[in-house]
């Protein structure tokens, strides 16, 4: 099963704890922060290779299962109050046999097999299709995603992303970078909007990303 459909469910926003964090940085010019971490990926790129599975599908499969899990990560902003969302998708920049890249869109599936089979596929297609294609105009801009990149070849330790001026939904923003096949670590960049979400929430979600590295398996 797919998370094809999601809905939007505003908060009770005058009981929120945050309501007034949220006020504030609403008013920000550049309301993001970036949190730049090493992960332990070796025993889901064990896994993966077991598997026979994609080491990036295996990754991004984490992702979007712990976000699903992780409610602060879930949170959006619509028309300018916080809202919950029920399902989201991943918005990926993957790159074509020109070197120029494109965005692939990819939904949870309940297993890993069944998330590989199916982004294998649409990957194969994206690549084939101009950046501004059918799938493209249907979806960015929508606030049921979250923003990935991978840099496989920097073992970076910062990250700045470009950015327009202007009305946010609150869509969080993650980098991959370099796996080490000695050390087994990968640096991840996150960007996630103050009025939404603290230095408190984001560490909580990357031991839960961590932990679900550490035991995925193809059935869960």
């Amino acid at each position: 099963m797919s998370s094809t459909d999601f809905s939007i469910t505003p908060l009770d926003f005058e009981q929120w704890p945050r309501k007034q964090h949220f006020e504030l940085f609403q008013q920000f010019t550049q309301p993001y922060f970036n949190v730049c971490v090493q992960l332990n990926a070796k025993k889901l790129y064990i896994a993966c290779k077991q598997a026979n599975i994609a080491f990036f599908h295996g990754y991004i499969y984490c992702l979007l299962k712990v976000c699903h899990k992780y409610e602060p990560m879930m949170l959006r902003i619509i028309n300018q109050k916080p809202c919950y969302l029920s399902a989201t998708r991943a918005s990926v920049v993957e790159l074509a046999d020109d070197e120029s890249f494109r965005f692939s869109y990819f939904k949870l599936y309940e297993s890993l097999n069944e998330f590989a089979r199916e982004a294998k596929a649409i990957s194969n297609a994206t690549k084939l299709n101009p950046l501004f294609s059918d799938a493209f105009a249907a979806t960015e801009g929508q606030a049921d995603l979250i923003h990935v990149s991978v840099l496989p070849w920097l073992n970076f330790s910062s990250f700045s992303h470009a950015f327009t001026h202007g009305q946010s939904n609150g869509i969080p923003k993650f980098v991959f970078g370099q796996y080490n096949t000695e050390t087994g670590k990968m640096p991840l960049a996150i960007d996630v909007h103050h009025a939404l979400l603290d230095g408190l929430h984001v560490a909580k979600f990357i031991k839960q990303l961590q932990y679900t590295f550490n035991n995925l398996s193809n059935n869960n």
